[in-house]
């Protein structure tokens, strides 16, 4: 993975904006500390989910885990949507349909995987973007990566205890979020905090 460095997109949409979606612009330096608003609310978010996991591993394994997080996963994300912050984790690959990104999000997701595919992968990725109604955000994704602890329910499904594959076929019966492999990009933490309006 690339240093902490992050990286600017700077890149304008060809085609027009519809009214849901989202444009980039150029981002100042001065907004480096709306970055600082972003990183922090992904660290928040990180800590609470695997505190809620971790705890549910240890008591049931990775089919309580499931269950856990489709009980509450949501829920602990949704609390930290304030003061006009918006945050989620998404994939291209999603088990809850909750995590589908949007237009944007789904660019800058296959601009992760190819960066990822040439070795070039960032810690994080950021860019200012601008609503159709003119305010202005900026846009922050951190990578989430497979490591081996994950494989238990996002690996090969051949290899899941009969437990897991239970719950999953229960609670996500269209879950695409496996076959992964360790250092697989996943997906990403989604963040985008307000700006103040531009001259």
């Amino acid at each position: 993975m690339a240093s902490r460095a992050w990286w600017v997109g700077v890149a304008v949409l060809a085609a027009a904006c519809r009214q849901d979606q989202r444009a980039p612009v150029q981002m100042p330096a001065a907004d480096s500390a709306t970055v600082q608003v972003a990183r922090a609310v992904a660290d928040s978010l990180g800590e609470e989910l695997m505190g809620l996991l971790a705890p549910a591993i240890e008591r049931g394994g990775p089919a309580l885990a499931i269950q856990v997080c489709a009980d509450s996963a949501q829920v602990r994300t949704l609390r930290h949507w304030k003061n006009g912050i918006y945050i989620r984790r998404v994939s291209n690959r999603v088990r809850n349909v909750d995590d589908t990104p949007d237009a944007l999000e789904r660019r800058w997701l296959e601009q992760l995987a190819e960066a990822h595919q040439a070795g070039t992968l960032p810690e994080e990725f950021v860019e200012v973007i601008r609503a159709p109604d003119g305010t202005y955000e900026l846009q922050y994704l951190r990578p989430i990566l497979v490591d081996r602890r994950c494989l238990a329910c996002h690996g090969d499904p051949a290899t899941f205890i009969p437990e897991v594959r239970a719950v999953l076929a229960q609670r996500y019966p269209e879950d695409r979020a496996t076959g992964y492999a360790v250092g697989d990009l996943r997906g990403a933490v989604s963040v985008r905090v307000p700006l103040p309006p531009r001259p």
